[in-house]
């Protein structure tokens, strides 16, 4: 009897044992289910966030530095040099410029207009192009419209494009008011339409508004402050309207002095997509609230190649992720 009882226990203890074994596979089987059930549908929202095109850039992630210039000099033609010409602080010279420019060429950095930067980093209105993946964005701009910029900065572009086989933009925010004037002695010398025209038909330049006679904008108010707006856009657009069938001269503005307030914000979206700031800092595409507040940083006669090529290396490099 009591042999009988034994084998009874050791049996239910053999049951015991398999129906803990395979309780324990259960536990496994549906944590292992339910992990994988949780990452499909994370991978599933991962792939509705990017986009049904296939491919998508993480543009929150994004960082573009918004180069300034103005003037550029050549320290080889003693008419640009003191005692025959003034010198500025932020004038910047040929030479330097050109090492700067042939290290951007030829690390295949992008070359933005304003243009570009609206639609691919702030309004996002199209992809990035597949082409431009692996590239590094930047924009060179030059403000006020000096003579200089076409006569030393453009040929440099133009050769580092023809020995690289790579074209880019340069931005020039212009006051139309001083488009051709060169009065002397201490007044610098403008560009003419007929430079900005030429410059932008081969390519290199991108044509937008500075304000019509560089007032400072936060000075001014009421019909004053649009006059000088509209003003600006108008005479950029007699200059280059045959030119531009997508109307897109002048659609840009960056603020004379880089001054700009609530009232000037509430005007431009009649007249511009963006305005641009001077506040030496990098442009970040997710922290943007503001598309008239668009950071730039000023370049002065003492930064040298070696500072900006520093600069240029903190942008981020487009990347992209496959959607499932």
């Amino acid at each position: 009897m009591v042999e009988i009882k034994s084998t009874q226990i050791g049996k239910e203890s053999m049951r015991l044992e398999q129906l803990l074994e395979n309780i324990k596979f259960l536990r496994f089987f549906l944590f292992r289910l339910l992990h994988k059930a949780k990452l499909i549908y994370l991978l599933l929202i991962f792939a509705i966030s990017i986009g049904v095109s296939g491919w998508t850039v993480e543009s929150n992630l994004i960082r573009i530095p918004l180069i300034g210039f103005h003037d550029i000099v050549d320290t080889q033609n003693p008419a640009q040099l003191p005692p025959k010409r003034l010198a500025f602080s932020i004038d910047y010279t040929k030479q330097d410029l050109s090492v700067f420019l042939e290290y951007i060429i030829k690390e295949n950095y992008w070359l933005l207009s304003s243009q570009d930067l609206y639609v691919y980093f702030i309004d996002k209105s199209q992809p990035i192009p597949a082409r431009r993946l692996g590239q590094k964005p930047i924009m060179i701009s030059f403000d006020d419209g000096y003579k200089g910029v076409h006569k030393n900065a453009l040929p440099i572009l133009e050769k580092l494009s023809l020995i690289h086989k790579k074209k880019g933009k340069f931005v020039l925010f212009v006051n139309p008011h001083f488009l051709g004037v060169d009065m002397g002695r201490d007044f610098l010398p403008h560009t003419t339409c007929n430079d900005l025209r030429d410059g932008y038909k081969k390519g290199f330049y991108d044509v937008q508004s500075h304000g019509f006679t560089h007032k400072n904008l936060t000075q001014i108010s009421g019909k004053g402050l649009e006059f000088e707006i509209a003003k600006s856009k108008l005479e950029l657009r007699k200059c280059m309207g045959d030119l531009d069938k997508n109307k897109l001269i002048g659609a840009h503005i960056a603020y004379p002095y880089g001054a700009s307030d609530s009232e000037v914000e509430e005007l431009l979206p009649k007249y511009h997509l963006t305005g641009f700031l001077y506040d030496d800092h990098l442009f970040r595409v997710n922290r943007l609230k503001n598309n008239y507040r668009i950071s730039r940083i000023t370049v002065d006669k003492d930064m040298s190649p070696r500072a900006l090529i520093r600069i240029a290396k903190k942008a981020s490099t487009l990347t992209k992720k496959e959607s499932l």
